[in-house]
């Protein structure tokens, strides 16, 4: 967990080797990890889904989206549906990743689901991540989809 905290800082400076260091290491840890270990209990929820949706995160954040969207779609479909707020979240960040691949269409939809999540969650922090989304947005806001969206995220903010 730590060590995908590292490479989140490396992938928002921007460094490429520090963060594919810090995802490897990440990775190797979390191999060792075996039944009856004795983590602390605030460790207890990073699990495979956790590593795999923020090797995808940390990637994006590097612009890779190409090698983040099937990772966070994938813990996206792992995650289980009773975790509302883990599927905001993973929602968001596939959007984002989505909408840096272009597809602005399905990046509009899967910000819609995280929207709709965050209204049952009450949180005001994946709003707040939907209310940035809706800048970057800005480029397409001439699409239809984007127009709504960006009135619903708009609408949840206030």
């Amino acid at each position: 967990m730590l060590s995908m905290r590292e490479a989140f800082g490396h992938a928002s400076a921007n460094d490429q080797e520090s963060t594919h260091r810090a995802i490897s290491e990440a990775q190797q840890h979390f191999e060792r990890i075996r039944e009856g270990d004795d983590d602390p209990a605030w460790v207890e929820y990073f699990d495979h889904t956790k590593l795999t949706v923020d090797t995808g995160i940390a990637l994006g954040q590097l612009g890779d989206a190409t090698a983040a969207e099937p990772l966070i779609a994938e813990a996206l479909r792992a995650e289980p549906t009773t975790n509302l707020r883990g599927r905001a979240f993973h929602s968001f960040w596939l959007a984002r990743t989505q909408l840096q691949r272009r597809q602005v269409e399905l990046a509009c939809a899967t910000a819609m689901e995280a929207l709709d999540l965050a209204a049952v969650i009450e949180s005001p922090r994946v709003v707040a991540h939907l209310h940035e989304f809706r800048h970057l947005l800005r480029p397409y806001r001439a699409n239809p989809s984007v127009a709504t969206l960006a009135d619903r995220i708009t609408s949840a903010a206030s």
